[in-house]
This record gives structure tokens, sequence and C-alpha cells, in this order.
């Protein structure tokens, strides 16, 4: 866990670059560079530019800010004690996100700038999507070093053991699980890592698809098919969310919603392709 990568003085200036933020700032350099540069590649490229990524970018953030309040922030106080009021979403510089309103957000976000270019919206969404998921696992590294979305203990080989006082060792105090003297936490499920690396293959996948795709739309629906899966079973070992929807976590039903959803698009389009394949048989 290290939480603040670098701190650089330049006389009464103090600038930190928290682990986390680094990662966001990675996660959506690479994803929108890598799309672009995608685009570009193609014979007649999209009329899209970086610039998109910037709507996407901000529709991210306010909508992961939206979502975290709606799902915790009536309950939630800061480090001093103060309720979280709503106006608060908008700090931007503040924690307190959630993947799946950033990932509404980032979508409203990039639709409305294709719309505003008049770009067909599957089609650029099968050359840009596939950087998502890259970018995203990026972002997870920076989860990880900033101690968040840790998972439950373990006595396994891939256990972690976070430092005192982090939000594992929090949590485990709540929990009975440690005393309040305790110098570490239990070893606890690296989720972050777990996600990191599932994140990177469905990147690979969904590239080695994109290269051989048939019909717009194929891979912008494979993103929330295996990242339904992905996501499903991860959080299966996290120990910072409530199990509260018949036994699961909210995101991990969103995950099988997800998948759910995806899958019965991919269903729909093999039966549209083979009644019609059967026509033309005939």
């Amino acid at each position: 866990m290290h939480p603040t990568l670098l701190e650089i003085s330049i006389g009464p200036l103090e600038l930190e670059f928290h682990a986390y933020t680094v990662g966001l700032a990675l996660a959506f350099l690479v994803g929108v560079l890598g799309a672009v540069r995608e685009n570009y590649k193609l014979e007649k490229p999209f009329n899209v530019t970086p610039a998109g990524g910037v709507w996407i970018f901000f529709g991210a953030l306010l909508g992961a800010k939206v979502y975290w309040y709606m799902q915790y922030g009536g309950t939630w106080t800061d480090n001093a004690g103060q309720p979280y009021d709503w106006y608060r979403v908008f700090f931007i510089w503040e924690g307190g996100m959630v993947y799946y309103g950033g990932l509404i957000g980032g979508v409203l976000g990039g639709i409305a700038y294709f719309k505003f270019m008049r770009v067909p919206i599957l089609g650029m969404g099968d050359v840009g999507l596939p950087f998502l998921p890259l970018g995203h696992s990026i972002a997870r590294l920076g989860c990880f070093l900033n101690g968040c979305c840790w998972g439950y203990h373990t006595d396994g080989p891939t256990g972690v053991v976070f430092p005192h006082r982090s939000l594992a060792w929090r949590r485990q105090l709540e929990e009975g699980l440690i005393e309040r003297t305790t110098d570490l936490p239990l070893p606890v499920h690296p989720t972050q890592l777990y996600e990191s690396f599932g994140l990177f293959m469905i990147f690979l996948i969904m590239r080695f698809a994109y290269k051989h795709k048939k019909y717009d739309g194929s891979i912008v629906f494979l993103y929330p098919l295996l990242y339904g899966i992905l996501r499903f079973s991860t959080e299966a070992f996290r120990g910072d969310s409530t199990r509260s929807v018949f036994g699961m976590t909210v995101s991990q039903t969103i995950g099988l919603v997800l998948f759910m959803s995806a899958a019965s698009f991919y269903l729909v389009m093999f039966q549209t392709k083979w009644r019609s394949g059967r026509s033309s048989a005939s």
C-alpha cells in the first residue's frame, strides 16, 4: 500500500501525487490515446479526436460521484466526522467514486460526443471500447496502492497484508476480527490485482475479436459480457462490500445483469443471422 506516490516541495508549495489519482490519469491517457490511434489506422477514420475523451472523462467522473453519493452519501462522514453534503459530489478531487456510475456517465458522455460529431456509435464503439478494460486495469493498480476495494481474510498464498490503520484494518476492527492494539490486519485477498489481471485479459480478447469482427456492435457488447463475468467473480472475494441483494453485493448483481443483457444480444443476433441464412438457402 502506497497511497502517495510522490511529494514535491517548491518553496511554500507542496504537491502530492496520490496513487489513485495517478492511476485514473494514466487510465484516461492510455484509453483515449489508444482508441484514437486505432481509429487513425482505419482506411476511412471516423471524425473523432482526443477531445472526445474529455467528454467521456468528465461524464465518468460525474457519474461515479453521483452513483457513490446515491449508494453511500447519506451515511458517510469524512475524516473530520462531518456528514457528506450533496454538493460535494462536484468536488472531483475528493474520494468517493463507484465504477458502475463512472461507466454509465462515461458511456453517456461518449454517446453525446459521437452524436455531436455525427459518428456511428456502434462502429466507433467497436474501435475504442477494447481500450476501456486496458485503462481500467491500470486504474485498479491505483486502487491496490491506495488500499481500497480489498478482499476478505485469507490464509492462502495470494493473501496480502495492508498497513496499520488502513481501510482493511479498520473494517476488521469493526467486525471484531482484530483488537485495537493489533499492529497489522489479517491478510486479505488482493481483489484489486485479481480484477486488474482479468481486465487485461479482456482487453486482449476484445482486440483479437476486433480483428475478426463481422458486424458493428459485436465488440461493444463483448465488454459487458466478459466484464460481467469478471466482476461477478471478483466480488465474491471482496471484503468491503455488503451482500445485500439475495446474498450478493450490488456490484455483483449489476455484473450479472450486464452478462445476461449482453448474452441476450448475442443470442438474438445469432438467431437473426441463422434465420436469414436459412431464408437465403431456401
